[in-house]
């Protein structure tokens, strides 16, 4: 082999050795996580709702949520928005009202175990032949420590149950 062939070879090998130990170095933290969690779920009787009517009031509401995760290094999790998108119908009476709910809940988890919890959406509610019922838009966020929440601030519209209680009567 000739000497020009044997450095070329050399430098070959010796590029090839260093592409290889940079590929098996440590990689950076993955970038976020992706899943979607479907939800299909019948209430009998929604305790707010019959409540408040004063009758038994049947909830039915599927949909999902869309949800990305982001980690640290060490793999627990910092970070989750899941954007929900559900729809439901409420029956009570024999008469049946839809809704809609959409929008973003962003959760940052923080080193101490407690969390933030902002929720962002609107929800609709319609009357076959009535049109709109009533509607909540705006902004939510909560504080949670283990099992305990705690509304710090709310913002927007809220839906008006009486509403509902009128058209089912």
């Amino acid at each position: 082999m000739s000497a020009r062939r044997l450095i070329a070879t050399a430098l070959s090998t010796a590029a090839l050795a260093a592409g290889t130990a940079f590929a098996a170095a440590p990689a950076q933290a993955a970038g976020p996580t992706h899943s979607v969690e479907e939800m299909d779920f019948t209430i009998p009787a929604h305790p707010y709702y019959s409540e408040v009517c004063g009758f038994p009031i049947e909830l039915h509401v599927w949909g999902s949520f869309n949800i990305v995760t982001w980690t640290d290094d060490s793999g627990a999790v910092t970070k989750e928005i899941r954007t929900f998108r559900f729809q439901s119908t409420s029956t009570a009476n024999g008469i049946s009202i839809r809704g809609r709910s959409i929008g973003p809940e962003i959760r940052t988890l923080n080193d101490d175990g407690t969390s933030e919890l902002r929720i962002m959406g609107v929800v609709n509610r319609h009357v076959p032949g009535e049109g709109m019922v009533t509607m909540h838009a705006g902004y939510t966020l909560v504080f949670i420590d283990g099992d305990v929440e705690v509304e710090v601030d709310s913002a927007g519209p809220r839906e008006d149950v009486a509403l509902i209680c009128s058209a089912f009567a």
